[in-house]
């Protein structure tokens, strides 16, 4: 009932102007989206959008190579038959159903239950429900209330739920592809000009590309090079019983929970079960799988995690420039993105903490060909990660310059030793827009200077470096401005404070950065008084 495979179950809504509507089958999604004309999936949810991209390239490049083919096809039938290759031996296409009456037999995503649902005695009536998000006491985002959902609502979720998610408690184990119940699977992956179609191409071409060497790579499990189970839910679970990662092809799609779709009343009704085990027997890799979107901590041998903190500048040069870290193959270019065009860099994840979500988290920056060649070049990543580390200390000696001269203000004008917790603490909220507003030019200054480099102009590096200071300067002396005139401090002592931090500012400012001196603005008096006319203005007034 509702097979993938023939029935137009996907909503999509295709390119072009206006955004026409369709349903369509799991094989016309394939074939339309490589031809690139699918703009949007309307039921897909944002923290969802990367479960499905890799659920569509991992089962794309096993289907290709089963059939022994080494190009993706672009008509709906051809489609039609890798994926029922797959599953030849189930007749009735079980495995791409949404709903199987028998339990003994496979359903989609759904492993068989020979013994029936008698212990499935958990109950998820509305597709958000299912999905793995979790929501904080209905704040933010508000849970069960896809009372109406679609069938595709419910396929979203399920394939959310059984490729993504963590431990939940006893007897609700997560996913191999993540370095522990609490983690996450995070996605880093470059996108080539296009829509998602353009990225799907793209992926599964890398990873029928990359297959031999995952194979032999020994940091990864021993996977079967031929005939290893891919489709993991078409084996029978009891809930005791794991599997092993040699039974496996190297990119198995996995599930982690069993659970069984029924129908009641015209509506679907996902029935669940706890298990004592969990589904892929990995805990001793820590998400070493080699998934090829998940960056790698090689110093301790575990696929990193997504924190609270996102995708901000500072995370991004530890994920993409760690010195003990690997950005994954989908980070990296390679010879079959075949164009001189910019890509995209994609990075996204759930940040999952202990039965809680810590927000999801999304990042788009575009690339040059030579920045997203160097990713893939040991020596050049090196340097690009030298050079991203030269910019951050650039931003956290303008953060402790500004930090300093809001303390001096806050403080009523004493000196810097004698500022206390407090008086440094009113900085914070500047603090974080200058750490905003350097995230937003960081990477685009770190691509230009690295280009610079490589075409070895060593003058505009020296000039793109110096203009990334400068405009931070700026927004600095723009945040101090406003802040000593805003940040409490008695008014009897806001005219000496406020000029001995602009002194303490400026001379801090050149001190560190001496090449800013030729673009110093006109200094006010305040600056230049000394600290007796201070202080005489101050009882003055």
């Amino acid at each position: 009932m509702h097979n993938l495979l023939t029935d137009p179950i996907i909503r999509i809504r295709l390119s072009g102007i206006p955004a026409e509507a369709a349903r369509l089958s799991l094989p016309a999604v394939f074939a339309t989206l490589m031809h690139d004309e699918i703009a949007a999936f309307p039921a897909l949810r944002p923290h969802q959008v990367h479960a499905w991209h890799m659920f569509l390239a991992q089962l794309g490049a096993v289907a290709l190579h089963a059939a022994g083919r080494g190009d993706p096809p672009e008509g709906e039938e051809d489609w039609r038959g890798l994926l029922r290759g797959l599953t030849a031996s189930f007749a009735g296409d079980e495995p791409w159903q949404l709903v199987v009456t028998d339990p003994a037999k496979p359903a989609f995503m759904q492993p068989p239950a020979p013994e029936g649902l008698d212990t499935f005695k958990g109950r998820i009536e509305t597709a958000d429900d299912l999905d793995p998000l979790v929501t904080a006491k209905n704040h933010d985002l508000k849970s069960a209330q896809a009372l109406e959902a679609e069938l595709d609502d419910w396929l979203f979720a399920l394939v959310d739920l059984q490729t993504m998610e963590g431990f939940l408690g006893a007897g609700n184990y997560g996913i191999s592809r993540m370095n522990g119940g609490f983690s996450s699977r995070m996605f880093l992956g470059l996108a080539p000009p296009g829509g998602a179609g353009a990225h799907l191409r793209r992926d599964i071409r890398m990873l029928l590309d990359m297959r031999a060497a995952l194979l032999a790579d020994p940091a990864f499990p021993g996977y079967r090079a031929e005939r290893g189970l891919a489709l993991v839910w078409t084996r029978a679970w009891d809930g005791a019983a794991s599997i092993g990662l040699e039974d496996l092809d190297p990119y198995y799609i996995e599930i982690c929970r069993r659970i069984r779709f029924v129908e009641e009343d015209g509506r679907l009704v996902a029935r669940t079960a706890g298990t004592k085990a969990a589904r892929i027997d990995a805990k001793a890799i820590s998400g070493l799988t080699g998934d090829p979107w998940a960056p790698i901590d090689q110093k301790n041998g575990k696929a990193l995690s997504l924190t609270a903190a996102g995708f901000g500048y500072r995370q991004l040069i530890n994920i993409l420039f760690g010195e003990n870290n690997r950005p994954p193959p989908a980070a990296r270019s390679r010879a079959l993105d075949g164009s001189n065009d910019d890509l995209l860099l994609i990075a996204r994840g759930l940040a999952r903490g202990q039965g809680k979500t810590e927000g999801f988290h999304e990042r788009f920056l575009p690339v040059s060909p030579t920045v997203a060649g160097a990713m893939g070049v040991e020596e050049k990543r090196i340097r690009l990660g030298s050079l991203a580390t030269t910019q951050a200390d650039d931003i956290a000696r303008l953060a402790k310059i500004l930090r300093g001269a809001i303390a001096i203000v806050a403080s009523g004008g004493r000196p810097l030793n004698e500022a206390s917790k407090d008086d440094y603490a009113r900085a914070d909220p500047f603090i974080r827009r200058l750490e905003q507003h350097a995230d937003t030019t960081f990477f685009p200054a770190l691509w230009a200077r690295f280009e610079a480099e490589e075409a070895d102009n060593q003058d505009a590096a020296k000039k793109t470096a110096h203009a990334f200071v400068e405009t931070l300067a700026r927004e600095a002396r723009t945040l101090f401005n406003e802040a000593a005139d805003t940040v409490p401090c008695a008014s009897i002592q806001r005219y000496r404070a406020r000029a001995r931090a602009e002194r303490s500012f400026n001379g801090r400012l050149y001190h560190e950065f001496s090449f800013l001196r030729r673009e110093a603005p006109n200094q006010s008096s305040l600056t230049e008084a000394t600290d007796d006319e201070l202080d005489s203005e101050t009882a003055a007034r």
